[in-house]
């Protein structure tokens, strides 16, 4: 039953003429006769008197008027709700690299709730690669990582930002203030590293293996914001994204360390998969990400 057709008949109903219906709703009255004897098709009974040039309900037409407006009510209003913003219910999965965790998750998550306070937030650490097979098989919404620039045609990149990496050592090390240090002068170092198989580990030590150059890990832990930590109790250097350091700086307690023959850039990047429908809590978890910055930056 198509309310075209409904329409139709509450226009004959209340012009008692098929002709004048015609001529409001634009339609030929050939066209009209046609609606009019598909619905009476459709309901089995006739709806219409056509006495001369009368038209008049029947007794089941006049039944039918009243169902006909709801229907047309109805619809009116269920296009006016999905015409209105809706608020977002439901869940957000997001899997995040664990150093964005330490460094972005407290603002985002105060961001997305002042968006979203009916959404339930979930979130995992992960890895990259891990990540690309749970958006594979839509365990999660989203993926947000820090690595190399992904390039993955089923993945839509919603975010990305350069991230430079830095080696941070305690304030007291004899090699803290040294201007122009190369790698080989932090061979034979105690470091603490995060766990191989993260991105920026794993493009530093690319690097050292193609100078033929070794760190000397000392302690290797997942967390970067942990080693982070023990750098500042000066326990060792580290190699670490920078927005997890920065807020250290300002205390003294750590340096950056100046190595012009190696700069590493990740990328911190947010994507989805390409057949996921983007919800209304997928696209407020975005806008946040585009404008949180890291916990203790000023930026």
């Amino acid at each position: 039953m198509e309310l075209r057709n409904i329409n139709t008949f509450l226009h004959i109903a209340e012009l008692h003429s098929f002709s004048r219906a015609a001529r409001d709703l634009g339609y030929s009255q050939s066209a009209v006769s046609a609606q009019m004897a598909q619905l009476e098709s459709e309901l089995g009974v006739p709806l219409f008197d056509r006495v001369g040039k009368t038209v008049r309900l029947t007794d089941a037409g006049q039944t039918f008027l009243g169902y006909a407006r709801t229907l047309l009510t109805t619809a009116q209003q269920a296009h006016n709700a999905l015409q209105q913003p809706m608020e977002a219910r439901g869940t957000l999965r997001v899997a995040m690299a664990d150093s964005l965790c330490s460094a972005f998750l407290p603002g985002l998550v105060h961001a997305f709730r002042a968006r979203c306070p009916q959404v339930e937030l979930i979130f995992r650490s992960a890895v990259t690669e891990e990540m690309a097979a749970l958006l594979n098989s839509n365990q999660i919404d989203l993926a947000y990582t820090l690595d190399r620039p992904i390039v993955q045609p089923q993945m839509v990149l919603a975010l990305d930002e350069p991230e430079p990496i830095c080696f941070l050592a305690p304030a007291g090390h004899p090699l803290a203030g040294k201007r122009s240090l190369s790698l080989p002068d932090l061979t034979g170092q105690d470091f603490l590293l995060t766990e191989r198989g993260m991105s920026y580990r794993d493009a530093l030590e690319q690097i050292l293996a193609a100078r033929h150059l070794a760190l000397r890990p000392c302690l290797e832990l997942g967390s970067a914001a942990l080693l982070c930590q023990l750098v500042e109790q000066g326990l060792g250097l580290s190699f670490l994204p920078e927005y997890l350091v920065r807020p250290r700086l300002a205390g003294g307690r750590v340096v950056l360390l100046d190595l012009p023959d190696c700069r590493i850039q990740m990328r911190r990047q947010l994507f989805y998969h390409r057949d996921k429908w983007v919800t209304p809590q997928m696209e407020a978890f975005i806008a946040a990400a585009s404008q949180v910055p890291a916990a203790g930056s000023d930026s």
